[in-house]
């Protein structure tokens, strides 16, 4: 199934292609998964089964487009143009010489989030909280050794020797060479001497005090600068880079290793308690959505879905939880307050029904009927055919 990207009021979604996912769940064509035919079961007024059908556009460039159009005077309709994929659906009906869509609009009278059921704890979960454990221990390590700063970008010259204004003089090999050299020794001597400080002020412990953390930074920025000098008069004379490995810190400074879930089995697996917010209708998964956690035993706690629409619980819950409030700020004024049965580890999911967020590209679609050929008069020279 072909997917698209929408942004939709700051929404970040994965949306199927329904024409082409009809053919993936083995929907003929010409039957519909919800019948707008009236109760007698007659299809709907104007609609001309001779072209409903699977429709793919050509003529246009850098576009790709389907339309489904449906024996009971449904349709589904997708386009994308570049980086944007837009979707749509509705009713359509034969007008003459002309096939007319009516695309559906959002129906808002209904919730927009709903609890959906809890499953046990998941690779995806795991692998969530395997990274932010990282990212906390990387917190700890960068918080007690003031050796670890961020580089610095130089923009010193290597090349400076001008003879007249407006003509510039190469430099001699030999000048190039030496300053090669000399920048080599001072990088290794800067580099021992950022070791020598880091053996010395961690040894004290830590926390580290001010006047230490500030002898740190400054041998550490020496330190790279001087390889960074290194590097580039070393290019200047046109030899291959400098090895330079970077200072033996203490024990203290080393980052921890990265651990993926997959060289885990799941009796290894910590787990805990997640939140997960899909579109159970189209799989997709919504990020940036607002829980308001409430446990049994009085305590709140407020987590945002990001990657995947998931978010972790931070600290592991003392009692149940026993209900949420669910909002989004590209939906204003939607909250709603949503009980789940009692629960305390597991992934919760919750749905968002996504129609309820996204306008259709258009209201009315008229295609001109061209023998077999419909043909959009937004698409310039753009066809439709089976």
């Amino acid at each position: 199934m072909r997917t698209g990207f929408l942004i939709a009021a700051g929404l970040a979604l994965t949306t199927p292609m329904v024409p082409a996912g009809a053919q993936d769940r083995n929907v003929p064509e010409a039957e519909a998964p919800t019948s707008r035919a009236d109760e007698s079961g007659r299809i709907g007024a104007g609609v001309d089964t001779d072209f409903a059908g699977h429709y793919y556009l050509s003529g246009v460039m850098e576009t790709g487009s389907e339309m489904l159009l449906r024996r009971d005077g449904t349709f589904e309709w997708y386009i994308s143009v570049g980086a944007l994929d837009q979707f749509a659906h509705g009713t359509w009906r034969r007008d003459g010489a002309e096939i007319v869509l009516s695309a559906d609009r959002p129906v808002r009278d209904r919730p927009l989030f709903a609890y959906l059921d809890t499953q046990p704890w998941s690779a995806l979960a795991e692998q969530e909280r395997l990274a932010r454990d990282r990212a906390t221990a990387e917190d700890a390590v960068e918080a007690r050794c003031p050796f670890l700063v961020d580089s610095v970008a130089t923009t010193e010259p290597v090349v400076e020797t001008v003879e007249a204004p407006g003509s510039q003089v190469q430099v001699p090999q030999s000048e190039r060479d030496a300053a090669a050299d000399a920048a080599l020794t001072a990088a290794e001597e800067a580099r021992a001497r950022m070791e020598e400080a880091a053996s010395r002020i961690l040894s004290a412990g830590t926390p580290v005090a001010d006047d230490a953390a500030q002898e740190a930074r400054q041998v550490t920025l020496a330190w790279q600068e001087a390889r960074d000098r290194a590097e580039r008069t070393a290019s200047a004379a046109g030899r291959s880079r400098p090895d330079l490995p970077d200072p033996v810190l203490p024990d203290m400074c080393r980052m921890p290793e990265p651990v993926a879930v997959d060289e885990q089995s799941p009796d290894q697996w910590q787990g805990g308690l997640a939140v997960l917010v899909i579109d159970p209708k189209s799989g997709n998964d919504a990020r940036g959505v607002r829980v308001a956690l409430r446990f049994a035993d009085g305590r709140e706690s407020e987590v945002t879905t990001a990657g995947e629409g998931l978010t972790l619980v931070p600290e592991g819950p003392s009692a149940d939880l026993v209900s949420a409030t669910l909002s989004a700020p590209y939906v204003p004024g939607r909250d709603i307050d949503v009980p789940v049965p009692p629960v305390r580890s597991g992934v919760v999911r919750f749905s968002i029904d996504i129609e309820q967020i996204m306008d259709p590209p258009f209201e009315r679609m008229t295609l001109r009927i061209d023998g077999d050929a419909l043909l959009p008069d937004e698409l310039g020279r753009g066809r439709y055919t089976r």
